[in-house]
């Protein structure tokens, strides 16, 4: 099970892809609150920043699949 880090909302940035890329599946899908321990707060932190990375390009939608 993943964990969030442990100090406040300033470790959940869309800038720190290294802690955004722990709550997405290998294809692509953010992870349910269930399995990273994340109250609804926290989560709701998790899915914008992982929206914006997105939109602005720095993280991909889905996997990089190669077909």
């Amino acid at each position: 099970m993943k964990r969030l880090p442990s100090s406040k909302k300033k470790d959940i940035d869309y800038k720190r892809l290294d802690v955004l890329t722990q709550f997405i599946t290998p294809t692509g899908k953010i992870e349910a609150a269930r399995r990273t321990g994340a109250n609804r707060k926290q989560q709701a932190q998790v899915v914008r920043a992982i929206k914006r990375a997105r939109y602005l390009s720095l993280m991909p939608y889905t996997r990089d699949d190669a077909r």
